[in-house]
């Protein structure tokens, strides 16, 4: 009785339901389609359609006795969204250079330092960074900086090294117009003022002259600057990161260092580790490095064959990450295109520094191995036959028959042999 009055209805409404850009279906109670417009006809023959279902409930005397349900095709704003997003990531590797996920290691010395960083982000405290060149001091700043409250201001970085003592203090403080000859007309903000609110990065504090010293612990006490050629100061409210690899201490007891300075910036010191006491990360550190600079060498390394790593674990690695990412460039540049695999051939070739790739890489590799072997020929002998087995295993996914055949000798004695050096 229900559905009769429906069909009764169906064919003058039918032409509305037609005209209808969205997709409409009918359902009866037991979930058959009784009516379909164009739109849904075509919504069904295409697989890659994203939708969404917008359900009413057909009552007739007070029982559901069916149902219209318009689709709703998102699939184009789902793919705007995916552009926008993808945008997004893009304006954020501009805006957010690096953040605390730019960290790789699971070490728990860097753990810690991160943990600690992430603290002390959240506060208006002036943070030291301290650690040996290559360490990460930069990234860690910026990574503050983006965890902070003032992440959406700026960040504002300079290397107080890389300047002499007038152009620093001209840089740093501003000048006003006609302060010296060359100045520009209209003068020049200093970096104090273009990072107010926001972060100012001093790195290599340990490099400025006893002068300069003087006037930053001025404007780290009175929170404010006096241009160069100006009698009027400014005031600021910037936040101060600084970086160092000097011995601090040691310069404040030579009087190379201000003491009321050095107080001043260590409100909350962090202490990096260097690569070679976490050198469990350095495995880590290399599939993000090869991530990182296959993009830019146009280049496709994917896997990295065993061995390889360990050998970039033995080195001391003075220069830190920086270092390591030097290796890995050496070793993109010199990769052919098609290339998929870093091999221990390329990683020995890279630290021994030899242009001549191919040509030194074996007597390299015969060099590290030699330095690697006892004295004893019969312990060399022993040592040598174990990393052989091991290797043949390893490629042979442990098939013994295999890596018999693999070493050119029987199965028996490999047994034997396995069961000599206990390699299981």
């Amino acid at each position: 009785m229900a559905w009769s009055k429906i069909q009764e209805v169906l064919p003058d409404a039918a032409p509305l339901f037609d005209a209808v850009a969205d997709a409409v279906c009918i359902e009866n109670e037991e979930g058959k389609v009784i009516y379909s417009n164009p739109a849904y006809q075509k919504m069904i023959k295409r697989s890659s359609t994203e939708l969404v279902a917008d359900t009413r409930e057909i009552v007739i005397e007070g029982r559901c006795v069916g149902k219209v349900i318009v689709y709703h095709d998102i699939s184009e704003v789902n793919r705007l969204k995916r552009e926008l997003d993808r945008v997004n990531q893009k304006l954020r590797k501009v805006q957010v250079k690096y953040s605390f996920k730019d960290i790789i290691g699971r070490d728990p010395k860097l753990l810690k330092v991160i943990n600690t960083a992430k603290v002390a982000a959240m506060t208006p405290a002036t943070i030291m960074l301290r650690g040996e060149s290559g360490t990460g001091k930069e990234i860690f700043a910026n990574a503050i900086h983006n965890s902070s409250p003032r992440r959406n201001e700026k960040f504002i970085k300079i290397n107080c090294s890389s300047l002499p003592e007038e152009l620093l203090e001209s840089e740093l403080f501003g000048y006003k117009e006609g302060a010296f000859t060359g100045a520009r007309r209209g003068g020049k903000k200093g970096l104090f003022q273009e990072a107010d609110k926001g972060t100012l990065f001093l790195d290599e504090i340990g490099d400025v002259s006893p002068r300069m010293q003087v006037k930053l612990l001025r404007v780290l006490q009175e929170k404010e600057v006096m241009p160069v050629g100006s009698a009027e100061s400014i005031p600021v409210d910037v936040r101060i990161i600084c970086a160092t690899n000097k011995p601090l201490e040691e310069m404040i007891e030579n009087g190379q260092f201000r003491e009321d300075l050095y107080y001043r910036l260590n409100v909350f010191p962090l202490f990096i580790p260097p690569l070679r006491q976490r050198k469990d990360d350095i495995g880590l550190i290399v599939e993000y490095l090869l991530n990182k600079y296959n993009e830019f060498y146009e280049r496709n390394i994917t896997q990295i064959e065993d061995g390889a790593v360990d050998l970039l674990k033995e080195k001391e690695w003075h220069g830190n990450v920086r270092e390591l990412e030097n290796v890995l460039s050496r070793i993109l540049i010199n990769t052919a295109a098609d290339e998929t695999v870093l091999r221990r051939s390329d990683v020995i070739w890279a630290l021994s520094g030899d242009e001549r790739k191919h040509v030194r890489a074996q007597s390299a590799e015969a060099a590290i191995l030699a330095e690697q072997l006892p004295e004893d020929i019969n312990e060399a002998v022993a040592v040598t036959e174990r990393r052989c087995i091991e290797h043949a295993l390893a490629v042979s996914s442990g098939d013994k028959n295999k890596a018999a055949y693999m070493l050119n000798i029987p199965v028996r004695t490999l047994y034997y042999k396995c069961k000599k050096y206990d390699i299981r």
